[in-house]
């Protein structure tokens, strides 16, 4: 399995960012990452711990994303929302249940995505009786907000066994958000999910960060051997001057050149792992739970265009991505 997540890892972070500034930051991204979490194939460490945090009884996995900008993005964008639904599909596909946070104004993107991928979208009591279903909740705003939400939820889930932070901006060190270009969110607009991730840390619930600038929920894993090396992560340009690197702790991350990729390539590795190498949607559903959000004015969140392309990655290379990791699994069956 080790080898096959080697090429999982490396397709999902194969470099596509846009800006010649940028490039070369997905690499050093996932070398950061890799450092500091023992040296191995990152989407198989992830596929691992899920299998052992699910394994006793089933129980459900939440996914959380949603990301966005009030003037550009008013309904967020492309990246996050198909990576969250391949996950829910393909739980759903082992017999897992999975609930999606994401606030009320991504909701119907992700909603939308979603169905598109086939994953079933039940309301909660129908949820808790279907083992392949997925629940859709609304995550608050803000911090006081997502405070109370954080630390009421697990009591009201407590068959979580697992959180999945895909495309999810998480504060830095002093508390401030910022988009990967370091511009800051407003506070009282985001939700507070680095307070989920910590409350569910302290109930031995596994925790996993997906990103793809270092911004994202997760990146304090990695966020010291990172520093000033990171593109905007010492000096972001707004008045906080912290730079841009999420300080929140979790149990795993896997950086990628796209959220989507890395959301994807933890798809791929639990189908290793469990030995289920067809429990992946086809091609045809992951493009519709690309395209999908647009239509609830979801964008492309580096074109800023309503075209299903996913930070500025044309369709035909994302399809190439996916196809790339199908592959890998049809290798790994018929060597099995």
């Amino acid at each position: 399995m080790q080898g096959y997540c080697e090429s999982l890892d490396q397709i999902a972070n194969l470099e596509f960012k846009r800006a010649g500034t940028r490039q070369g930051g997905t690499a050093l991204r996932y070398r950061a990452a890799r450092a500091a979490q023992g040296d191995e194939a990152l989407c198989g460490r992830v596929a691992r711990a899920l299998g052992e945090a699910l394994a006793p009884g089933g129980g459900s996995v939440v996914l959380v994303t949603g990301t966005g900008n009030p003037a550009w993005l008013p309904h967020g964008e492309t990246d996050g929302p198909s990576g969250v639904a391949v996950l829910a599909r393909t739980f759903g596909a082992l017999g897992l249940r999975s609930c999606v946070l994401a606030e009320d104004i991504y909701a119907d993107a992700v909603g939308r995505s979603l169905l598109a991928a086939g994953a079933p979208l039940l309301d909660e009591a129908g949820w808790s009786e279907r083992g392949n279903a997925a629940l859709l909740l609304g995550y608050p705003a803000g911090a006081a907000a997502g405070h109370a939400f954080a630390e009421s939820f697990f009591d009201r889930h407590a068959d979580a066994r697992a959180v999945i932070f895909v495309e999810k901006p998480g504060p830095n060190a002093r508390g401030v958000f910022h988009n990967s270009s370091g511009k800051p969110k407003d506070p009282d607009l985001v939700a507070h999910a680095q307070l989920l991730a910590a409350a569910a840390r302290r109930r031995g619930i596994v925790t996993v960060g997906v990103g793809d600038g270092g911004n994202e929920i997760g990146f304090g894993r990695a966020a010291a051997a990172l520093g000033a090396h990171a593109p905007y992560g010492s000096g972001c340009g707004c008045p906080c001057g912290g730079g841009i690197l999420d300080a929140t702790e979790v149990d795993h991350l896997l950086p990628a050149s796209v959220s989507n990729w890395g959301a994807y390539a933890i798809a791929a590795a639990l189908c290793l792992h469990a030995g289920r190498h067809d429990a992946m949607p086809g091609w045809r559903e992951v493009e519709a739970s690309i395209a999908a959000p647009i239509a609830a004015g979801a964008y492309d969140g580096y074109t800023g265009l309503a075209l299903p392309s996913v930070d500025g990655v044309s369709p035909e290379a994302n399809r190439a991505v996916y196809s790339l990791m199908l592959e890998v699994l049809r290798m790994a069956r018929t060597q099995a």
